[in-house]
């Protein structure tokens, strides 16, 4: 039997002509379009696109502008956007509406997708003993305004995705398996699916919970926010947040796997 080696001289030689994979510049010019591809788009903030007041522009057509809050600063990794917030005031935020509120009933999808998927690429400056850092969410503690939440809590050193169908009660699905790492990028994503199950991912580790799914998500009052929950009033992160979505639609692993493998370049993962 022959076996044909591989040539890495040839490899590099023809590097111009066939893309690698795993390439900054690639996710970079990629990493856009693979977002505004994903079924049921609600918001899309890159975290590139911002006003002289700082808010946030989403990207994807529908105009859902995070207001700027604080004085977090906007920089980059790389070729990566991103926000820096400090833990002491800093996060984006919008008023509730219609669109934001995503039961995972959306009759206009496919039974197979209807749900929620939301996430993004996020980084901890440190975990500090007790910490509780919000990624992005709408989600109120005060008033039982409780919908869907994507967070870290210190005490676990764990990433958790909780939805709840009355405001009140919680069911929720954490990652512990997955090693968080402070001053690191970690690729996050929360995912619903009615009736059946909710999951969540840690950059390629996924943690599913089939036991005690609801079958809608609680239509509430609270603002949407990135880095913090509650309204800005408790769950502050103390860290980044870049490439920010959020979907009424529950993706197929393929879109997520796609999402992390096309833009993990980009944060040097």
């Amino acid at each position: 039997m022959t076996t044909q080696k591989r040539n890495a001289e040839m490899v590099e030689l023809l590097r111009p002509d066939f893309q690698a994979r795993y390439e900054p510049n690639f996710a970079w010019v990629n990493a856009v379009s693979a977002f505004l591809l994903l079924p049921g788009l609600r918001g899309f903030w890159p975290m590139s696109s911002i006003s002289n007041a700082g808010n946030a522009y989403d990207l994807s057509g529908q105009g859902r502008t995070l207001t700027y809050t604080g004085n977090p600063l906007y920089n980059v990794v790389g070729l990566a956007p991103y926000i820096d917030l400090d833990g002491a005031g800093d996060y984006l935020t919008r008023a509730d509406e219609a669109d934001l509120d995503i039961t995972g009933a959306a009759t206009v999808l496919a039974t197979d997708l209807r749900g929620l998927t939301m996430g993004g690429w996020f980084w901890i400056d440190s975990l500090a003993p007790g910490a509780d850092d919000a990624f992005i969410g709408k989600w109120n503690t005060v008033g039982d305004q409780r919908s869907y939440l994507l967070n870290f809590t210190d005490a676990s050193n764990s990433v958790s995705f909780s939805v709840s169908s009355l405001g009140t009660a919680v069911t929720v699905v954490t990652v512990t398996s997955a090693a968080i790492t402070a001053a690191a990028w970690h690729f996050m994503v929360g995912r619903f699916d009615p009736s059946t199950e909710i999951n969540v991912w840690v950059d390629n580790v996924e943690v599913v919970n089939a036991v005690g799914t609801p079958a809608s998500i609680y239509s509430g009052t609270a603002n949407l926010n990135i880095g913090a929950h509650s309204n800005g009033a408790t769950g502050l992160l103390d860290g980044r947040a870049s490439l920010c979505f959020l979907c009424a639609a529950f993706l197929p692993d393929a879109h997520i796997k796609q999402l992390w493998e096309q833009t993990r370049a980009l944060y040097g993962v």
